[in-house]
């Protein structure tokens, strides 16, 4: 009977050891070492499944337009668990800020970060938008938290909840954090783009970041949006873009 009590004990011991440290690796950039995914990252979203990365293409591209060993400063927008700030792994001399409104997605990100002893990330767990205060999330199901938006006419999911998160504007942000320079920007938030570039207007006519960012019209008419007003800002701001893939733009600085 002691035994006995002893093996269970052991045995349940060590299936918890499995649990809590569950992990996963992916590829995430070619020619790369894999990085190490906590396995609750794949019941959040689409982005990771079964040794594949939703749009794994689209984080090759921004992640080709990095420099290799100047330093850089990157802000990640719509984070989630962090398919494109797990990068920063590979640019020990940049400095990351990875923006995700719910709590869940971003405390699995910071396990993600030190599963891979990244240092360069700092994870921020608020919504973007042009003010700051708070804001509404509307959310479908758990798999399907990528598709979350603040805009107030969900288009793309009947939603289940709604959360109310923290919001700030980028220009305040940047100017409470004291960041000298943002060089790139990636953004992906069910149709909040351009709120968040009007939040952000003082820096990115200050700094001209690089930006790779979502450009889908029906994600856009959640938050009253077209995609005219979106071109005219980035006319505005000095840019100038293209496709580079059926609903992303790169935008570049033209001077």
């Amino acid at each position: 009977m002691i035994f006995s009590h002893i093996f269970f004990s052991t045995l349940i011991s060590f299936l918890s050891f499995l649990c809590v440290n569950a992990h996963k690796e992916y590829h995430l950039i070619d020619g790369k070492s894999a990085i190490i995914i906590d396995d609750e990252a794949e019941c959040i979203g689409h982005t990771w499944s079964e040794g594949s990365v939703y749009e794994r293409h689209l984080i090759q591209k921004f992640y080709n337009l990095l420099p290799r060993e100047e330093p850089f400063v990157a802000f990640d927008i719509g984070a989630q668990t962090g398919c494109f700030s797990l990068m920063a792994k590979f640019f020990p001399n940049s400095q990351w800020y990875a923006f995700e409104p719910i709590v869940e997605a971003a405390t699995v990100l910071k396990k993600n970060l030190e599963l891979n002893v990244i240092d360069n990330v700092h994870v921020e767990n608020v919504a973007l938008s042009d003010i700051s205060g708070t804001a509404y999330l509307a959310m479908p199901d758990k798999g399907n938290w990528g598709l979350s938006t603040i805009g107030s006419n969900p288009l793309r999911f009947a939603a289940q909840s709604q959360r109310e998160v923290p919001c700030i504007d980028l220009d305040s942000f940047v100017e409470l954090h004291g960041i000298k320079k943002v060089h790139f920007m990636k953004l992906d938030t069910e149709g909040a783009e351009l709120l968040i570039l009007r939040g952000a207007k003082n820096m990115l006519l200050r700094d001209h970041p690089v930006i790779v960012m979502e450009y889908n019209e029906t994600n856009m008419k959640q938050c009253g949006i077209n995609k005219t007003d979106v071109d005219a800002f980035l006319i505005e701001m000095g840019y100038q873009w293209k496709l580079i893939s059926s609903e992303d733009i790169l935008c570049t600085p033209i001077c």
